[in-house]
């Protein structure tokens, strides 16, 4: 087997060890359709929009190629960088003739554009006004090199192709000859460098990329960024990584530095910085995300609220920020070995990552929220209550590009003997000598069937099971008997040495379930959530002759509505309500309590909510509201006060 790493590398200090890089193929289902979709629609539509956005006529200007004048944000060679390594990726599986064109006309363009210095950003090269390295605030230049590295150590790994990693080394070694000292103080305002320098320093075993990425991650907090314009927080520079204890600011900023904090431990194992991660990432899953994963409720600065603060109809919930959050759960997951990161990670892909793509795949949103009203305004493209073909801000479609090219590296590791499982999908995963199978239809059904083909003598194998399912409920059987499936810090470890031949059938129980709001999140008071495994469901308008915004429950039973499988991810659910008049002739603020709905019951249809607004919905919605109980009478017959002197 090729022990080339995948899109993370093997780590020093972890406690689990990632598989690699073609250790794990996807053999068929959710996945293999989500792999199709990336190859055939996804990528072939973004390298379209690269010409039409101009993000390579900005390179081909440097040499005189094209006319047009530079276009785009300041980082829009991040986008052409992150196709880039999605296209590795998936000619590291297969190849292709359109995809490979594009990626060695593409490189060949980057070496001729590259300064003799190795400089090569074109929103400072030859544009009037601008000059590099002054404006680290939001200049994004490290951000922009940040991507070009993990496109380039994607292509290494995956195509055996080092050209590109060839211009990254030029223009990294630049950065570090000009700011990598120990007395200089810059860094960027987007981190993403700090995490594509400790890749590079394990794709070449350069210890000085590490001391890099260690400098950046530990002058943060100085107060070298400009903040005047939204504050030291948004940027994470109020404090210092080891100080701070919340998660605040610019939520993609916010955990792609975290994803660079956790590899810095991972190589150098600094107990303090796992510390903080864990303390950080605490404060996030108890205090500040949605209940699809989606983090960020500001439209203002994309940034975290205040604890609890999380409108489900102003969620800003960024679809860049979901794919970041899986991959930083994958790395505290390596760090500890620790469940539960892998379930926060599982909920934003299959809910505010997928929500960001359409089903065809062409079409996706930059905010995700959880609630859309009839007459929703928008006023700028991210707030949209539809999908749109691109951006002007096109940091999220390449994201889902790079992101489920690569999405099988982070399916299973391994720690001491043991083959842990930690997501699920078709696979066939590669152990010594022998080729264990996984077959599911998950999330779609809980049963997941493995078989042992080849000799795996010495092995065993751990089965993640999400905190959501019920532990007694869980049940496991190898070669046909019932064996013991107990669940201890949300692993299952049957005692079973695997052999060739050797057969297991685990079922996790996916039966859906209402999650309630934690009573200080005032915005979600008084509703409920549906959930079904790790999806989460929605209403939609478009589905209903009734006003959805106005139904209240009338059971707790949620019962699935028919067979269809929605897009993989599970069947139609279906809960009884009590609808309501629209009373839109009603005052604004009453003198009485609101009263209870009083029209028909009816059957309100639920769907994943990764997969609204597929078709025109008008109102949408995650939090189901529950009946409004009868007023008290001391508040009816509560008397005026007085405006009387007394």
């Amino acid at each position: 087997m090729d022990l080339r790493s995948g899109a993370i590398g093997p780590n020093a200090f972890g406690a689990r060890q990632p598989l690699p890089l073609d250790a794990v193929q996807v053999a068929g289902g959710l996945w293999a359709e989500w792999h199709h979709r990336n190859r055939r629609i996804t990528i072939p539509h973004g390298l379209r929009a690269l010409e039409s956005y101009g993000n390579l006529d900005n390179f081909r200007r440097l040499l005189g190629e094209s006319d047009a004048a530079w276009r785009g944000p300041l980082f829009a060679d991040s986008d052409v960088y992150k196709v880039l390594e999605a296209i590795a990726w998936e000619l590291g599986r297969e190849d292709d003739r359109e995809l490979r064109e594009f990626f060695d006309a593409t490189v060949e363009l980057l070496e001729r554009a590259q300064r003799d210095d190795g400089y090569l950003d074109t929103a400072y090269m030859h544009v009037e006004g601008r000059e590099p390295w002054t404006n680290f605030e939001h200049g994004h230049e490290l951000y922009v090199l940040g991507h070009l590295l993990q496109a380039a150590v994607a292509a290494t790994r995956a195509m055996g192709d080092d050209r590109l990693l060839a211009i990254a080394i030029r223009f990294t070694d630049l950065v570090d000859e000009l700011f990598g000292a120990a007395d200089r103080s810059e860094y960027c305002g987007h981190p993403l460098i700090e995490m594509a320098l400790v890749e590079l320093a394990r794709e070449t075993g350069e210890r000085r990329y590490l001391d890099l990425a260690d400098r950046f991650v530990r002058r943060r907090g100085s107060g070298f960024i400009d903040s005047s314009r939204f504050g030291a927080a948004y940027y994470q520079d109020d404090a210092s990584v080891l100080d701070t204890t919340i998660m605040r600011g610019h939520a993609v900023r916010a955990i792609y530095l975290n994803e660079g904090v956790t590899d810095l431990f991972l190589e150098r194992g600094d107990g303090a910085l796992l510390d903080a991660m864990r303390t950080q990432w605490n404060d996030m899953v108890s205090h500040r995300m949605y209940v699809t994963g989606g983090t960020g409720s500001r439209h203002q600065d994309e940034a975290f609220g205040t604890a609890y603060e999380l409108p489900p109809d102003r969620a800003y919930s960024e679809t860049c920020a979901g794919i970041a959050l899986f991959g930083w759960a994958w790395r505290m997951y390596l760090a500890t070995g620790e469940a539960h990161y892998l379930d926060t990670g599982e909920t934003a892909l299959y809910n505010v990552v997928l929500s960001g793509i359409s089903t065809r795949g062409d079409a996706f949103t930059y905010s995700n929220p959880l609630q859309r009203r009839p007459d929703h305004i928008a006023s700028r493209e991210e707030e949209v209550a539809k999908r749109l073909p691109w951006f002007d801000c096109a940091c999220c479609p390449p994201n889902f590009m790079r992101t489920f090219g690569s999405l099988e590296h982070y399916a299973a590791s391994v720690g001491g003997n043991t083959l842990e499982i930690a997501h699920y999908a078709e696979l066939d995963i590669a152990l010594d000598d022998a080729i264990v199978e996984i077959r599911t239809a998950y999330p779609a059904e809980g049963r997941v069937a493995v078989r042992v083909r080849g000799d795996a003598s010495g092995r065993r194998i751990a089965f993640r099971i999400p905190s959501w399912a019920p532990d007694d409920l869980v049940a496991l059987s190898v070669d046909g008997q019932p064996v013991d499936a107990s669940v201890d810090a949300g692993w299952c470890r049957p005692a079973v040495d695997l052999s060739d031949g050797t057969v297991m059938v685990l079922d996790i129980p996916v039966s859906p379930r209402m999650r309630h709001p934690h009573r200080r999140a005032d915005a979600m008071r008084g509703t409920i959530a549906v959930a079904r495994g790790p999806v989460v469901y929605c209403a939609e308008a478009a589905h209903h002759d009734f006003d959805i915004d106005l139904a209240e429950l009338r059971s707790a039973e949620v019962v699935a509505r028919d067979g269809t499988d929605h897009s993989g991810l599970g069947p139609g659910l279906s809960v009884r309500v009590r609808t309501s008049e629209p009373h839109d002739d009603a005052p604004l603020y009453g003198s009485r309590p609101a009263s209870p709905a009083t029209g028909d019951d009816r059957l309100l249809e639920l769907r994943p909510y990764a997969g609204w607004g597929d078709r025109p919905s008008g109102a949408m919605r995650v939090w189901l509201p529950l009946p409004i109980a009868p007023a008290f009478e001391s508040l009816r017959s509560c008397p005026s006060i007085s405006s009387e002197r007394t």
